[in-house]
């Protein structure tokens, strides 16, 4: 049997804590589980990474109903997870203030 759990309902809606992923992982422990995002709006970054790497170590977790801003962190923080760069490298050259001002 799977369990579905409203993340939104149960929780809260917006979900910035390392500690929620562990004591979401206490609850589900070996059970096949459904997250239902449905309800969140928002989750953090240190949030994101928790999951994803609970995740990676149990299959047994299905992500599923999450809106466009929830999707986003999630993909930006698995590319940062497989070593992908979040953003193109940006060059930075410095210039003398004394060429700036005359």
């Amino acid at each position: 049997m799977c369990e579905r759990i409203d993340l939104g309902k149960e929780i809260a809606p917006v979900l910035s804590s390392r500690d929620l992923v562990k004591e979401l992982a206490e609850r589900i422990g070996s059970k096949k589980v459904i997250l239902d995002f449905k309800n969140v709006e928002f989750i953090s970054h240190s949030f994101a990474h928790e999951l994803l790497m609970y995740k990676s170590r149990n299959q047994n977790v299905e992500l599923v109903n999450m809106n466009p801003s929830v999707a986003k962190m999630l993909e930006v923080v698995e590319k940062h997870l497989k070593g992908e760069k979040k953003h193109p490298e940006i060059k930075i050259t410095r210039k003398s203030i004394l060429s700036i001002i005359t």
